[in-house]
């Protein structure tokens, strides 16, 4: 297995958001300073800087100049009903809409990938988590002798093991939003091209998470899920230029 390329910002990122959501930072506290925190991290700045704006995304704090970074939302069921009420019930731009999809999609699977552990039937779930990752390589070798139909199968698989994820989550109110959710962003990811090896890299960190999930390594398996979605999310959002406001179908 190769090491997880896990960059400063997402480290960082990853640890404060679990500070946050086990109440450690508590509602409307404020976090250290940047300063206190690139010390903390044996950092620079910036990755201080970029780690909460990935917060800040994610709605968990909010950032006023000259001041630190207070949080706001300890609950991530707040937190995606707060976003999901959002996007169902208001006139949105396709950037916007898409943006807080893959928000949502990040924060349910750190969520399912935090607690997997603890799950019961859980070896129910890494076999399925395991067979989609299968079928993905599956796609990419029929890619590579030209199948016409072998991005489909790689999207399909891909969708699976994400909804896999999700539903390993337990949580009945988070399945269901992201049920809603999904079509859109399976027709989303449909319509992308993405590279050979893009797909490639995805079917590799997929598998790596399952053997992070398999092995009990909780912080390893929650670093790939948010490196993994994160980049997915910065490649998708790279499709959406057009801001017009649009309402959304869920048919």
């Amino acid at each position: 297995m190769e090491p997880i390329r896990e960059t400063k910002t997402t480290m960082i990122a990853a640890q404060l958001e679990q500070m946050i959501l086990d109440n450690t930072f508590e509602n409307g506290c404020f976090l250290p300073s940047q300063q206190e925190l690139a010390q903390q991290f044996n950092t620079s700045s910036r990755p201080v800087r970029e780690a909460l704006k990935l917060l800040e995304a994610k709605g968990l704090v909010t950032i006023s100049q000259g001041r630190r970074a207070e949080v706001v939302n300890t609950s991530l069921n707040q937190y995606i009903e707060s976003i999901s009420t959002t996007i169902m019930n208001s006139a949105i731009c396709p950037t916007k809409l898409m943006q807080n999809l893959m928000q949502v999609r990040i924060a349910v699977a750190t969520s399912a990938a935090r607690d997997f552990s603890r799950l019961e039937g859980r070896k129910r779930y890494l076999s399925q988590l395991w067979r989609a990752t299968a079928q993905m390589e599956a796609a990419l070798k029929a890619l590579s002798q030209k199948d016409a139909t072998a991005v489909a199968q790689f999207n399909q698989a891909e969708s699976t093991f994400h909804r896999t994820l999700v539903q390993a989550n337990g949580n009945q109110i988070l399945i269901s939003i992201y049920e809603s959710l999904s079509p859109i962003l399976d027709r989303t990811m449909n319509a992308i091209k993405f590279t050979a090896s893009q797909l490639e890299k995805r079917s590799k960190d997929y598998a790596y998470l399952c053997e992070a999930l398999q092995n009990g390594q909780t912080d390893l398996a929650v670093a790939l899920v948010l490196v993994t979605l994160t980049s997915l999310d910065h490649t998708v959002m790279d499709t959406y230029p057009d801001d017009r406001p649009a309402v959304a179908s869920y048919a």
